[in-house]
């Protein structure tokens, strides 16, 4: 029982991993700050690049639709 829980947890990680990776991509980015590629990085690593490209992203955002 308990391999079967374990096997579902990690394939649940590397699904998210797979998807967090795909979506830095589409946002055009590569690697991480401090230039490792998104490949070698932990999960908590992609989710922590991920939220700070969303608000970079939404900043930016912002702040051409306060220059309209």
């Amino acid at each position: 029982m308990n391999d079967i829980v374990e096997k579902q947890r990690q394939r649940y990680i590397q699904d998210r991993r797979t998807d967090l990776i795909n979506s830095l991509y589409r946002m055009g980015v590569y690697e991480t700050p401090d230039g490792r590629n998104l490949e070698d990085v932990s999960l908590f690593t992609l989710e922590h690049v991920h939220v700070n490209e969303k608000c970079r992203m939404a900043n930016i955002k912002q702040a051409q639709g306060e220059l309209k």
